[in-house]
């Protein structure tokens, strides 16, 4: 197995510990924190499978792999909020734009994998 797909079955392992810790250590004390928690769980582990479903594709991505991982990422930044409270979101917090800012790296990547090297390869 290359580097890529190691790093891609050492990351989906990261996320599924991630996700186990979360809902192993985080005490919830209302209902909106335990979907909070389960929303931050079910979209850590469903990012790590994201990375099981990349391993082998040479780093092209179909646009369905980066839907679902565009997905986990809304979804872990929705719990975020949930366990923090809508009403505390704004549009200059830290957590909003690092996610704003990996969405933009995403579709970079997906635009140069797509459109830029395929041009340059003519």
């Amino acid at each position: 197995m290359d580097w890529y797909n190691v790093f891609n079955a050492a990351e989906a392992g990261l996320w599924g510990v991630v996700a186990a810790i979360i809902a192993w250590r985080t005490p919830c004390a209302t209902r909106q924190q335990q979907a909070a928690v389960g929303l931050a769980c079910v979209s850590f582990a469903a990012f790590g499978l994201t990375d099981l479903l990349e391993i082998g594709r040479a780093g092209v991505i179909p646009l369905w792999l980066w839907t679902f991982k565009i997905a986990c990422g809304s979804g872990i930044l929705a719990a975020r909020y949930t366990w923090r409270g809508w009403n505390t979101f704004r549009w200059r917090d830290p957590e909003f734009l690092f996610g704003a800012g990996c969405l933009a790296a995403v579709v970079s990547l997906f635009v140069m994998q797509r459109v830029v090297e395929p041009l340059a390869m003519r």
